[in-house]
């Protein structure tokens, strides 16, 4: 449970060193000026033409209808401290209840000491205790008490009246009102959950000036400490430097290590997109190479049947060759008969002419006609088995012909297309090379590591198996293994035996899979001979 705090103070003189205080024409110590605009204090507004606290109390002295002197030494106002712990009025602030709470002591304070005495209130939050000062200029209207020394006294003065308006502080802070103001304003503050101190209690108020005081005893001992400590802070500042300039060369390195690492992180990312295109041109280079095996498969069959129908061509060119050669010896041969039957057909006309002058004209004629009849007949059948021979030595010329360009033509388009095969075929041939090389200058060791996977593939190793195998380290299997041997189409026991990937020692610029440190194959045959033996051992068999 919090304590309402409450503290009365006795302002005499001027009040102008109170009053600088309250209003923070000066800096105390204490406050911190970064949390001053949180102060308030425009819970009390002054008078018309009263612009200070000073003011406000003179203002208020000045009309309280006084008929008493001011002593130079009275009590010109009261300096009403109003407060608690500092967790309490945390506690109201986050609440939004502290101008609630501060409202609610100045209603008391003009309660207690009346509204017009109250002249100023201020709330105070640069401090580490949020705290109220409530101004009260001390005018009462009770009888003045007569001191002793008055009463004895022979001269007697004018009376004054007694119930008239007087300044009084001791009137007002006696002890009875002392106590009655705790008791009232921790009635007061019940509703914030503050409730009165502890009747009797010997805790002390420190005042201003002894806090102060205090204070200045604190302030040279923290000025030697100042001192002290600007000492070690040259001599930390010389290390500062040194450790700024340090940490100038690390920040250099850092910034060349970051230059250096982003360009290292990008130049993998560009290797890793390249492996990507590589792999993923080697998977299409694949399935080009799969596809030109099967068309160069195709126009191997092609090239064959081809090639068969040449022959075949060239075969029945040679027998239109032999049949036009046949043809020729015909024509010859025909040209010979026809030739005889000229010379026979001219010795007749002439044995005829002959005949004729020396015979009788109709004998003559008899014979003239049995002549030209027998003679004419044997050349129109020769000619006419000439014509015919012509056209079909022509026929078979132009068929012979027309072979021989079909035929040209034909081999002309094989061999285009065999020119056009073969140019794809280098242009892959050459991105196949190409991608090697790649693969081969970036990634050294996955070249000379294929045919060794081939040889994994072959005996049916997992793709798991595979990939760890290609660390180079050496491995045993498992009891119960087995691998594919690929010659004898059987699997073989291989449990406990040694598995690597290594050089070949045949061809350093390969890696091959190695059983029981030899090669995958060597061992299956060595193991087959050795299970041989045994089994011929065991039928008694040399």
């Amino acid at each position: 449970m919090s304590y309402a705090v409450l503290h009365i103070m006795k302002a005499s003189g001027s009040c102008n060193a109170i009053a600088r205080h309250i209003e923070r024409s000066t800096q105390p110590d204490n406050a911190h000026p970064e949390l001053r605009h949180l102060n308030r204090e425009d819970f009390i507004r002054y008078p018309e033409g009263v612009g200070g606290l000073g003011e406000a109390i003179r203002y208020r002295l000045d009309h309280a209808g006084l008929t008493r002197k001011i002593g130079k030494n009275q009590v010109l106002a009261l300096n009403v401290l109003l407060t608690s712990d500092g967790e309490a009025l945390r506690r109201l602030a986050d609440e939004g209840r502290l101008d609630e709470w501060a409202e609610t002591s100045i209603r008391w304070a003009k309660q207690t000491f009346g509204e017009d005495n109250v002249v100023g209130a201020h709330l105070h939050m640069d401090e580490q205790t949020p705290h109220l000062h409530v101004t009260v200029v001390p005018i009462v209207t009770t009888e003045r008490k007569r001191k002793a020394s008055e009463a004895r006294a022979t001269k007697r003065y004018r009376t004054k009246p007694k119930n008239g308006p007087r300044l009084s502080a001791d009137d007002i802070m006696t002890r009875e009102n002392l106590t009655r103001f705790q008791d009232t304003y921790a009635e007061a503050m019940a509703r914030f959950g503050l409730e009165r101190g502890i009747r009797g209690s010997e805790a002390r108020h420190v005042d201003q000036h002894e806090y102060y005081r205090q204070c200045q005893i604190k302030k040279k001992g923290l000025e030697q400490d100042v001192a002290i400590l600007s000492s070690e802070k040259r001599q930390l500042d010389t290390e500062t430097q040194s450790l700024e300039k340090r940490k100038k060369e690390l920040e250099r390195g850092n910034r060349w290590m970051d230059k250096t690492f982003a360009e290292t992180k990008a130049a993998n990312a560009e290797m890793t997109r390249q492996n990507d295109e590589l792999e993923k041109r080697k998977s299409e280079l694949v399935k080009s190479n799969s596809s030109l095996t099967a068309t160069n498969m195709s126009l191997t069959t092609e090239k064959e049947a081809l090639e068969a129908d040449k022959k075949k061509m060239a075969n029945e060119i040679a027998e239109i060759e032999a049949d036009k050669s046949r043809l020729i010896d015909e024509r010859t041969t025909c040209a010979k008969e026809a030739e005889t039957a000229r010379k026979e057909k001219e010795t007749a006309l002439q044995e005829a002419a002959e005949a004729k002058s020396q015979r009788d004209a109709n004998r003559k004629d008899a014979f003239s006609n049995l002549a030209n009849r027998f003679t004419g007949s044997k050349t129109k059948r020769l000619e006419s088995e000439l014509a015919k021979s012509q056209e079909e030595v022509k026929a078979l010329k132009e068929r012979a012909e027309q072979t021989s360009k079909t035929h040209n033509n034909e081999m002309w388009n094989l061999r285009q297309q065999l020119d056009r095969q073969k140019e794809q075929h280098d242009s892959i041939v050459r991105g196949h090379k190409e991608t090697e090389n790649l693969i081969q200058r970036f990634f050294p060791g996955v070249i000379a590591a294929l045919p060794a996977i081939r040889d994994c593939i072959q005996v049916k190793m997992s793709d798991p198996l595979i990939t760890a195998l290609l660390d180079g380290k050496p491995r045993s299997f498992k009891t119960g293994s087995t691998l594919y041997d690929p010659n004898e189409e059987k699997d073989v026991d291989v449990g406990n035996v040694e598995v690597q990937i290594k050089r070949d020692p045949t061809d350093g610029n390969n890696c091959r899979l190695h059983l029981g440190g030899k090669r995958v194959f060597q061992w299956f045959k060595e193991k087959w001979q050795s299970l041989k033996q045994t089994v011929k051992r065991g039928f008694g068999i040399r």
